[in-house]
């Protein structure tokens, strides 16, 4: 059917109902506001009778008032007239008698006694004692009611009374044209006729209505379809010129754009603009379907743009799962062309189980709720696989129907390999293809929950740095493959090797008892002994030692284990080469390896947290009198429980992690405070304040001092540092040239434990010490061993030669002091001259002022 047929048809079906309802709602619009308006009329007429008959009584009443105050011969008068209109006075004495009031002479009528008789049984004394007025219906009469009461000596009130007949009635509306009957009824015979209440004296209310002329309802209906005629009229007229304007300014250029539009898209014209003639709206339709053609039209473009340089592959199919275009990616993925595939479902051209995975998820999402899924398939086409990422995205209209969906698939194939490749040089050791460190700390995090017994090695390679030294680093490489392969090839299936450092390894030996591991430890360890490497003429080989220890179950975590197998490592290079260790818990030497990391932290809090506590034990002089107090400096620490630590507790601790510089440093500012604080010791007191090995050949270690001397004003004179024999020569040329730099500035110097280490003689002429220590270990037997007496002897005898003084540790006892004056020693230390206390609590006993004048420099 052709738009203007259409068009018709439509307005034909929509337009008459709808005029057809519009002049019924005017025509009963009309009709209402004339049977309003009628209404309103009836009630104006009526409320004027009502109007009238309350103007008759109260005319009625100013009546009854003259009759009251007029004199007897006006009186008679005024009675006379009355009773000629119809009235019926009454008059009622004190004693409550109810009488008509007629002219003298003359005779009531059967109509006034009746009227007397009926309203005797109605009035009484009470009704008199206030003015009213109103009608009263007797039966089926009506009467007009006026009473006054009277202040008179025969009179106590008066009452006009005059019967309502249809004829007075119809006179009260001036006998009006619309008025066909008045009635008076009560209230419950009114019905639905216009009525209005009037005054009533007594009883039920009583309305005035009426019945009107039928001729105005036939003056109204043809009132009404006159107007009906002429609006009828006037909407056929206009619903022509509308028609005509509708085809000549709509239906005819839309006509002629459908056709145009219908050339285009059978000759696929899109990209020309149409060229219409027509109204101005036409042309503006005209110009807003060239506008969106050329927005589709670029809109294709960059479509096919974008589908051309997007690197993934990209596959659209229609509301049934059918393809319907091809990306070029997806092209050359698949390897066909999109006319090849055209309407077939992904599982006719996709190579494998994959097509069909796909397919299937494809027709679920187009079918159900989901709007988009998305996972990893892999294309197997010959013998080329690949792996692919997809991802499926529903297309709805606005109004949610679906249109499709598009698929699109993301070659993941060398990223995928590129991600194992990484993982395994992320899990593996590059050169000798053993698990790394990383996985070993993830083999041992896992092991967590493992309540099995496993034994947890820690292997490291003696002789390798030999190699790496001698003939590069290309000759170790090959030594750790030689040894990672014999090996690997002396665990079992379920054992786990790692390499974890430079030529150290961990194993686990999973399940195994302690017999059994050393067993196989031991083979393992034959097989490393066993290899040789032959390198520029040369031969070479290596060492293995192997710390064991134990993970069952909860007792402690594979960490914690591990670490104690590395403590045992340390202990079996303490044997000798190629040695396997066990771990001991009971091994007080192992346990104190294994709370060195704690100490180590406890040492760093208390120097951050100054919970570094000085003690100080007294060195008293015994072979000559001096006025000079000396003492050593020790260290403590002091827990947040208030216990004070023993150095023999920590010492070990900080001196493998290398925390003795740190500790010595805040020892010698400590030290230094404490006499900046009583400058009154400084001609009678000299600290000796220990350094260690690692703080003597420290750097800046003699601008600390002297910045602390300058800071402090310390006279250096008060201070001897006391160092080791073996620290001392440990960094020979190190130490030399600091004790030289802290001599010129004043300080003395102690060599501390003499005897214990390399026990040289040839040493004390080249280090400027003033004091040599003898070890206690000589000390503590001196009374009953000839030996150590003849040692100390001969190293104070020494001593005394070159220019020393010499001072004893361990002094414990008077037979060891007597036997110390004996030999000449200079000063002891020990139990026997003082327990260690705080240096806080030191209250010297100070000498007269002469003797201090005396002490010497």
């Amino acid at each position: 059917m052709s738009i203007t047929k259409r068009f018709t048809l439509q307005l034909a079906v929509i337009a008459l109902p709808i005029l057809i309802f519009i002049g019924s709602a005017l025509y009963w619009q009309l009709e209402s506001g004339l049977s309003s308006m009628t209404a309103d009329l009836h009630s104006r007429t009526l409320a004027g009778v009502v109007d009238e008959l309350e103007t008759e009584l109260r005319r009625q009443g100013r009546d009854l008032s003259d009759v009251l105050v007029a004199q007897p011969p006006l009186r008679q008068h005024l009675l006379a007239q009355s009773r000629l209109q119809g009235r019926v006075p009454l008059v009622i004495n004190h004693h409550g008698e109810l009488r008509l009031l007629l002219p003298d002479g003359v005779r009531p009528t059967g109509t006034e006694q009746g009227i007397l008789d009926k309203y005797t049984r109605l009035f009484n004394v009470g009704t008199f004692q206030y003015e009213r007025s109103g009608v009263m219906a007797l039966g089926e009469r009506y009467y007009t009611v006026v009473v006054l009461p009277a202040q008179t000596k025969a009179w106590r009130g008066l009452a006009l009374i005059q019967e309502l007949t249809p004829e007075r009635f119809k006179a009260l509306s001036h006998a009006s044209e619309l008025i066909g009957e008045l009635q008076l009824l009560p209230e419950s015979r009114i019905g639905r006729n216009i009525s209005i209440p009037v005054a009533t004296f007594s009883g039920e209310p009583l309305w005035v209505t009426a019945t009107f002329h039928q001729w105005q309802r036939v003056q109204k209906s043809h009132l009404l379809w006159s107007l009906m005629a002429l609006f009828v009229g006037a909407i056929l007229v206009m619903l022509g010129v509308m028609i005509f304007q509708l085809w000549r300014q709509l239906l005819a250029p839309a006509q002629e754009l459908k056709q145009a539009l219908e050339n285009h898209h059978q000759n696929k014209l899109w990209h020309k603009p149409l060229k219409l003639k027509g109204s101005s709206a036409t042309r503006k339709l005209t110009q807003l379907i060239n506008t969106l053609s050329e927005e589709v039209g670029i809109s294709h473009l960059f479509h096919h743009s974008a589908l051309n340089a997007v690197s993934d592959a990209a596959i659209m199919v229609n509301q049934e799962g059918r393809v319907i275009q091809l990306s070029p990616v997806a092209e050359l993925l698949l390897g066909l062309k999109t006319e090849q595939v055209l309407h077939k479902p992904l599982s006719a051209i996709m190579p494998g189980n994959s097509g069909a995975q796909l397919d299937a998820m494809l027709v679920a999402l187009l079918n159900g709720s989901k709007l988009h899924e998305e996972g990893r398939v892999q294309l197997a086409r010959e013998q080329l696989a690949r792996m692919v990422d997809f991802s499926i995205t529903r297309v709805d209209k606005q109004e949610g129907e679906c249109v499709g969906a598009v698929v699109i698939l993301k070659d993941i194939t060398r990223s995928e390999l590129l991600k194992r490749e990484l993982k395994r040089k992320a899990q593996y050791d590059v050169i000798t293809s053993l698990y790394n460190r990383q996985s070993f700390d993830q083999y041992l995090q896992n092991m967590e929950s493992d309540d099995g017994q496993h034994a947890i090695c820690y292997m490291d390679l003696a002789r390798f740095k030999l190699i790496n030294d001698s003939c590069g680093h290309e000759a170790g490489d090959r030594m750790l493959k030689d040894v990672s392969e014999a090996m690997a090839r002396c665990i079992r299936k379920g054992d786990f090797l790692a390499r974890i450092g430079g030529d150290e390894f961990a194993l686990v030996l999973a399940n195994t008892t302690a017999l059994e591991a050393a067993r196989q430890l031991k083979v393992l360890m034959d097989k490393v002994r066993a290899i040789t490497l032959y390198w520029d003429s040369g031969s070479y080989t290596v060492g293995i030692h192997i710390g064991v220890a134990f993970h069952r179950g909860l007792e402690s975590t594979p960490r914690e284990v591990f670490k104690d197998a590395e403590l045992a490592c340390q202990a079996a290079k303490t044997k000798g080469e190629s040695q396997i260790h066990f771990f001991d818990s009971l091994d007080q030497d192992m346990a104190h390896q294994r709370n060195a990391p704690a100490w180590a932290m406890k040492i760093n809090e208390a120097i951050i947290n100054d919970n570094l506590v000085l003690f100080f034990q007294p060195i008293e002089a015994i072979s000559h009198k001096t006025h000079r107090r000396r003492m050593e400096i020790l260290l403590r620490i002091r827990e947040e429980n208030g216990s004070i630590l023993a150095p023999g507790q920590f010492i070990a601790a900080a001196e493998r992690f290398n925390l003795m510089p740190t500790v010595d440093r805040a020892v010698v500012r400590k030290a230094f405070e404490w006499l900046a604080r009583h400058p009154e010791l400084w001609e009678i007191q000299v600290l000796s304040v220990n350094l260690s090995g690692t703080t003597l050949s420290s750097d800046g270690l003699v601008d600390y001092i002297d910045d602390l001397t300058k800071s402090l004003n310390i006279p250096p004179h008060c201070i001897c540092f006391e160092v080791t024999e073996t620290a001392a020569i440990a960094n020979e040329s190190r130490a030399l040239e600091i004790l030289h730099a802290l001599r010129r500035r004043g300080f003395a110097f102690a060599l501390d434990d003499f005897g214990s280490g390399f026990a040289s003689y040839g040493y004390l002429r080249q280090l400027p010490v003033d004091y040599v220590k003898i070890d206690g270990c000589f000390v503590r037997n001196l009374a009953t061993n000839a030996k150590d007496y003849a040692i100390v002897k001969s190293i104070h005898d020494v001593c005394r030669v070159i220019g020393i003084e010499t001072v004893a540790e361990f002094v414990e006892d008077q037979d060891t002091l007597d036997q110390l004056k004996m030999i000449g020693v200079n000063y002891a230390q020990g139990y026997g001259i003082g327990r260690p206390k705080d240096l806080e609590t030191y209250e010297p006993d100070l000498p007269p002022p002469e003797e201090q004048a005396q002490a010497w420099p």
